[in-house]
């Protein structure tokens, strides 16, 4: 008698600004080594085959076949991790936060983590405008997929040379979503 085939691993799709940093390709490994451990197959965006878009004749047309090979990776994945980590702001990477909103959409978990504990109310500098006091990492609207998937958001208190390096928050919010969505660990 043969053993049952074991399932293929859940796919996460690693979501954050992590494709801009100068080790992006060491971090995006890295990565995926993490999310093996604890028995997810990681999905990094710079996993997508870029190689079409060199055959494009304009930087703006390459731009838009990039957004259609992240929405096919996010399609392939069966739930998302974001770094939530401020990003040229007082609050996360933009893209970021459109792929988390995809995949709720979706109706795949989306789960989170930052390298800054504070919350966001503390970093945006008084403007005039209303400033969300939730006692949230970041705006509402990036929370609320996190916890309506069971989750809550991953923060790390890292120095501040460590915030776009370290992997302690993604380590652990791995380790959430194993615990959620494998029911092992």
């Amino acid at each position: 008698m043969t053993k049952p085939a074991k399932p293929a691993p859940l796919r996460v799709y690693l979501a954050g600004p992590d494709v801009f940093f100068p080790n992006a390709v060491e971090i995006g490994e890295e990565k995926k080594r993490i999310c093996q451990r604890y028995g997810f197959e990681g999905v990094f965006p710079l996993d997508a085959d870029f190689a079409p878009l060199f055959e494009l004749d304009s930087p703006e047309a390459q731009g838009y076949r990039t957004f259609d090979l992240m929405v096919e990776l996010m399609d392939s994945c069966d739930l998302a991790i974001a770094n939530l980590t401020p990003f040229r702001g007082p609050s996360m990477d933009v893209g970021t936060a459109i792929e988390m909103g995809y995949m709720h959409g979706c109706g795949k978990p989306v789960l989170g983590y930052t390298n800054v504990a504070g919350d966001y109310a503390g970093r945006v500098p008084p403007d005039g405008f209303t400033i969300e006091t939730f006692g949230l990492a970041d705006n509402l609207m990036v929370e609320g997929p996190i916890r309506k998937s069971g989750a809550t958001v991953v923060r790390a208190d890292v120095p501040p040379e460590e915030i776009y390096n370290s992997l302690k928050g993604f380590d652990r919010c791995v380790r959430q979503a194993a615990e959620l969505l494998l029911k092992e660990v």
